[in-house]
């Protein structure tokens, strides 16, 4: 069953950009501006228009911080849609400029919601991923439940990052493709 991930920021090009097999370029959404926490309200859009098929959403805790309404809405609509939060307590891809360059951390440590907490106030179920074990049970798990549910990314039960910033994956052009 294929599944059109949404994603932004270090989420994204981290892990979404490895984890989900991409094989026909309208089943991805990505926002070419880059900015931050678009993911949610682009992956409603995608989970409306094709409500029989699973949306996967990825982002990341301090991006979905920013979008309430988007969360109302995924709680009242209730579209096929697995939101995966990367919580890694605040901006990471800000964090890892900031350290990169040696200056002194600002604005990047954010509180955030106990997102069980969250998503029980919503009425959306809720699970974690706390080791690569995990995740992809829990995931085969949320996107089963034809429904939408929050999935936390613990990062934090992860551990630091062997690199803090990960290239985006090279898709090869079609057009120079060999035979075989």
């Amino acid at each position: 069953m294929a599944s059109r991930p949404a994603r932004s920021t270090i989420a994204s090009s981290s892990w979404g950009n490895r984890l989900f097999e991409v094989y026909d370029p309208r089943d991805n959404v990505f926002p070419r501006g880059g900015g931050i926490g678009q993911g949610l309200g682009m992956g409603l859009g995608a989970a409306m228009a094709r409500p029989d098929e699973p949306t996967v959403v990825i982002a990341g805790d301090g991006g979905l911080a920013v979008h309430l309404g988007e969360l109302l809405t995924l709680a009242q609509e209730r579209p096929w849609l697995v939101l995966l939060v990367f919580n890694d307590g605040g901006y990471g891809v800000l964090r890892n400029m900031q350290e990169a360059r040696g200056v002194d951390r600002a604005g990047v440590d954010l509180t955030t919601p106990d997102f069980a907490g969250l998503a029980g106030a919503l009425g959306l179920p809720y699970q974690r991923i706390g080791t690569a074990a995990e995740a992809a049970p829990e995931l085969e798990r949320a996107v089963a439940r034809r429904a939408p549910v929050l999935v936390e990314v613990d990062l934090a039960s992860f551990g630091p990052m062997p690199r803090p910033f990960t290239p985006p994956v090279k898709v090869p052009d079609p057009t120079t493709r060999r035979s075989s």
